[in-house]
């Protein structure tokens, strides 16, 4: 679903753009619901205020900060404007499962002056007035593609962006969607409830990642017979609690037999890979450390390891891209 969502509002620009953020202090990020369309099949949300403050997150973002990421880093801050491990607050990703159809919603705290400067720089930028019925300060879309008018422009080429109040950018790939953007953030779209959202989100005191689609609703987007077949609805979490990752995945299956058959399938996977990794310590850890349960037609897949092991599992390899973690770079 990101990778659609991402090309058709071509946010290569627009999105780098959006998070030219100048420091990460500032707001909650935690998925406000409030945000999300009435019609919700598929959403995705990241909470980066989380990830920074998590272990795992503090302690890449420390490397950044060292003397050997330094230079690195410089150069990609020339580059790009903005530091990824501290630019964004939050981003909230909602599709009613059409094509075309997606609105990000970004919180950050970012010169918008400096931003929008930039973008004006742009190729075919142009600037429309937002209608709304409320009083209170015009707010702007703006947008950029090819040449306004260009007859070889097709309503893919053109991104949409709107900075509706000092925090909060509404990103889509169309004016109207924009529009609905604007309403959501305004708090004139209604809130839906999504209890399986609630649910899972429990499973980390620290949720970074949340995640959840409706199968049957985004039939335009998952062209996978396989999985329209076996699966109505998907909800997940990544996060940490107490020093702990926390990876959580639930499958709702069209039916009681397929449920059962796709827990057979990935304890049978599980199995497989503990037969031909019975050498590799570190990766057996990682596969005890994976729990997979079943209740009717719901299907869990549970992932539990302190964020210590993980690090020290992963500073090896990092180390062939020149990253050494080191050992006390998670000390503030």
């Amino acid at each position: 679903m990101c990778e659609t969502v991402l090309f058709k509002m071509k946010t290569k620009l627009l999105f780098l753009l959006a998070i030219t953020l100048l420091s990460s202090e500032g707001q909650t990020s935690k998925l406000d619901k409030g945000n999300l369309q009435k019609d919700t099949n598929g959403l995705m949300h990241l909470d980066f205020e989380a990830f920074r403050n998590s272990k795992l997150g503090s302690t890449l973002i420390n490397w950044t900060q060292s003397k050997d990421a330094k230079e690195r880093m410089d150069s990609m801050l020339k580059d790009i404007g903005f530091n990824p491990f501290t630019a964004l607050n939050g981003v909230t990703i909602s599709t009613n499962g059409e094509k075309d159809n997606a609105i990000l919603i970004l919180n950050h705290s970012a010169n918008t002056e400096k931003v929008l400067a930039y973008i004006k720089l742009a190729d075919g930028y142009y600037a429309t007035k937002y209608k709304s019925d409320s009083q209170g300060d015009p707010i702007y879309i703006h947008s950029v593609g090819k040449k306004r008018e260009s007859r070889e422009e097709k309503p893919s080429d053109r991104g949409y962006i709107s900075f509706v109040d000092n925090n909060t950018a509404v990103i889509a790939s169309s004016r109207t969607l924009t529009g609905d953007g604007i309403k959501l953030v305004k708090g004139q779209g209604g809130e839906i409830s999504l209890p399986q959202i609630s649910k899972i989100l429990k499973k980390a005191k620290l949720p970074i990642v949340v995640g959840y689609a409706d199968i049957d609703g985004l039939e335009e987007i998952i062209e996978d017979s396989n999985i329209k077949d076996m699966v109505r609805e998907v909800v997940m979490v990544l996060g940490e609690s107490d020093g702990q990752l926390v990876m959580s995945l639930q499958v709702i299956a069209q039916s009681v037999e397929t449920a059962e058959s796709l827990h057979d399938m990935v304890n049978g996977l599980i199995g497989f890979a503990s037969l031909s990794q019975r050498d590799n310590p570190e990766i057996m850890d990682m596969i005890k450390a994976v729990k997979i349960t079943r209740k009717q037609s719901s299907v869990s897949a549970d992932f539990v390891m302190s964020v210590d092991k993980i690090l020290e599992y992963a500073d090896p390899e990092l180390e062939e891209f020149d990253i050494n973690l080191g050992s006390d770079l998670n000390k503030k």
